[in-house]
């Protein structure tokens, strides 16, 4: 994946800081007894980029004031990358190092970690919602992942093009999180009446759709066509933590 959003990467960082929101203004999660477990060490892993894979699982720590330590890679040919890339389970970044052990699978992480911040709904069909939503998430790339292979550069944007029509695979899944959002009272939020990860994943994933670095897929088609999505987004790009969180990580937000 490194190789295939190299243009959503800003300048490098080798800082891999411990992280916490502490200070940084009240937060609009939900809160669990989740939250009370002991604090285990835990270690992202990813490249220096906020794509939504990584950047779902890192923002919902943060927001639940969750230390964590937030190792960035500059790619695959990071000698610190190249160090450790034996130990991922199935050989791929984002991974989550949670007292040594690995966890991978970004639904699996994104669970983990709303967990760990008290975050997920306690009720079990709100809670299946929120792995339903980051599953959505994954199809919608994957449509899109497939597009960086083809190397003529008009099929590509043909291809993108098929995507985002009206009956497109990408619209469809796009349509699929809609439906979601709407079926749950159209609160701009995926399940229940809080954030949750989920609204992170659907907010990252369509900043990296919206921001004009995929040709072939303009930076309004979701806006235009998505007014649930764009509720949802609003909604996280207007939370004290989530504002908190770019400003610290400026590099990712320019303003």
């Amino acid at each position: 994946m490194f190789a295939r959003l190299t243009r959503a990467v800003l300048a490098p960082s080798r800082t891999m800081p411990m992280l916490s929101a502490t200070a940084a203004g009240s937060s609009a999660l939900w809160l669990s007894t989740d939250a009370a477990m002991a604090q285990p060490e835990i270690k992202v892993h990813y490249g220096d980029m906020h794509f939504w894979r990584a950047e779902c699982i890192r923002i919902c720590l943060f927001m639940g004031d969750v230390e964590f330590e937030d190792a960035r890679y500059q790619g695959r040919s990071d000698p610190a990358y190249d160090a450790i890339k034996h130990r991922f389970t199935f050989g791929a970044v984002p991974v989550m190092e949670v007292d040594g052990r690995i966890l991978s699978q970004t639904q699996a992480m994104a669970g983990y970690a709303a967990r760990l911040a008290g975050s997920m709904p306690h009720d079990p069909w709100d809670a299946a919602k929120v792995d339903e939503a980051i599953n959505g998430c994954t199809d919608c790339t994957t449509d899109i992942a497939g597009t960086f292979r083809i190397h003529d550069q008009a099929a590509k944007i043909a291809a993108r093009e098929a995507l985002v029509a009206s009956d497109g695979r990408l619209t469809k899944h796009l349509a699929g999180l809609e439906t979601l959002i709407s079926e749950n009272g159209s609160k701009g939020v995926v399940a229940g009446d809080k954030m949750t990860v989920a609204d992170i994943a659907i907010w990252r994933m369509v900043g990296w759709l919206s921001s004009g670095v995929i040709d072939g897929i303009p930076k309004t088609y979701v806006a235009s066509n998505f007014p649930q999505i764009a509720d949802v987004c609003a909604k996280v790009d207007a939370d004290p933590k989530v504002m908190a969180w770019k400003a610290a990580h400026p590099k990712q937000y320019p303003r």
